[in-house]
């Protein structure tokens, strides 16, 4: 017998479990910071309907928090404390919501087995930007097949994972964290990263790993020159952290531009408006992307953009309209964008405030909230 969920009129009482994994400030990817930040609105809504595992609590006392161990093998370990978490709460929650990334086809394939078995429905977010190349594919069809919603973050996503189920329906919901301004002047915000005010700030926000093409970047200012780069006053710094770090610091000590780019390493996210609002124009440069929590803060805090032409990247922006568009691994082309955003003001001006309308047009963080309410309070159990 189908059993429908208790909803309140302004919304759900349903209670939920949420199996998030790692959380921001802990790991610092798109996926993770968006977690964070709805766990933390759900938390503060519903904080005695809200139970999360994960491998560390988060800041919220909300909630009911239980941990999930990192032991090797994951493969191992993982499905054996989902299976204990699961059995104590089987009659405590009415729904499991799921954030999908790269991952071991037992995680999935486990995740759908447990939940199905105790007859919990499941949603599913999909974080993962380019389309599923599964060498065993029927465990994270059966994962996907059986969930009661699956959302992707951009319709590419949703489109390329289609191709791959054609009978599941997929749900785009951009994911949005609730942005705010600096209320910093930006000469003082300037100043207080260590730049005069002369000084053009290129930002990059994002982790340092091979898939976001910081490399890329910095050979693009190998290429434009220190002579260049001195006399329009071009600085770039990287916000984040991965395991390029070290090879980033020896490709800029390599080429000498310890003046003209900075790394900064973790930031903490309070700190990041700052950033944004010290800064001239941002660049974002990965293979693919899903849709980027960093470039939807580069809209909202009007800088111009420089874009990889990469699937999610391009369903975002458009090139010449709210953007500058450059092939992904061309770095002479990414070079003489650079030169040409800081070079002609009037094009720069123009692209960045299309890119502030378009952000206020197509994403409303709470419009997504909503239409995650009406998921969650449409889920019934069997």
């Amino acid at each position: 017998m189908k059993r429908t969920l208790n909803n309140s009129e302004n919304g759900y009482n349903s209670k939920g479990l949420y199996i998030l994994g790692s959380l921001y400030p802990h790991v610092t990817g798109g996926m993770e910071i968006f977690n964070y930040y709805f766990l933390d609105y759900q938390l503060n809504k519903s904080p005695d309907e809200i139970y999360y595992i994960g491998e560390k609590k988060t800041d919220n006392e909300g909630g009911i928090y239980i941990q999930l161990k990192k032991r090797w093998p994951v493969r191992i370990f993982y499905p054996i404390q989902l299976f204990k978490a699961v059995y104590k709460l089987r009659n405590r929650i009415d729904y499991a919501y799921i954030s999908y990334a790269e991952q071991s086809w037992i995680i999935s394939f486990s995740n759908s087995l447990i939940l199905r078995y105790f007859k919990i429905p499941y949603i599913i977010t999909i974080h993962w930007g380019k389309e599923p190349d599964w060498k065993f594919k029927y465990p994270f069809i059966y994962y996907f097949r059986h969930a009661r919603t699956v959302i992707g973050v951009s319709e590419p996503v949703c489109t390329a994972f289609k191709k791959t189920i054609p009978d599941q329906e997929f749900q785009y919901v951009p994911p949005l964290i609730p942005f705010v301004h600096s209320h910093g002047q930006k000469s003082d915000l300037k100043k207080k990263l260590g730049y005069f005010n002369e000084e053009k700030l290129l930002l990059f926000v994002g982790s340092m790993k091979a898939m976001k093409n910081p490399d890329k970047i910095i050979l693009a200012f190998q290429k434009i020159g220190s002579k260049s780069l001195e006399e329009q006053n071009i600085r770039l710094i990287l916000v984040g952290t991965g395991d390029m770090d070290n090879h980033l610091k020896e490709m800029i000590e390599k080429y000498q531009l310890e003046k003209y780019i900075r790394m900064e390493g973790l930031v903490n996210r309070d700190a990041i408006p700052d950033y944004y609002k010290a800064s001239d124009a941002y660049v974002i440069s990965s293979d693919y992307e899903g849709t980027s929590l960093s470039l939807l803060e580069a809209m909202y805090n009007s800088l111009v953009i420089i874009g990889s032409n990469a699937p999610g990247i391009n369903k975002m922006l458009v090139n010449e309209q709210n953007s500058l568009l450059y092939e992904t691994s061309n770095t002479d082309q990414l070079a003489e964008t650079i030169i040409r955003v800081f070079s002609d003001h009037k094009l720069s001006k123009n692209l960045a405030e299309r890119a502030f309308k378009d952000f206020n047009l197509q994403y409303s963080y709470e419009s997504m909230i909503k239409k995650y309410q009406t998921i969650f309070s449409s889920v019934s159990i069997q």
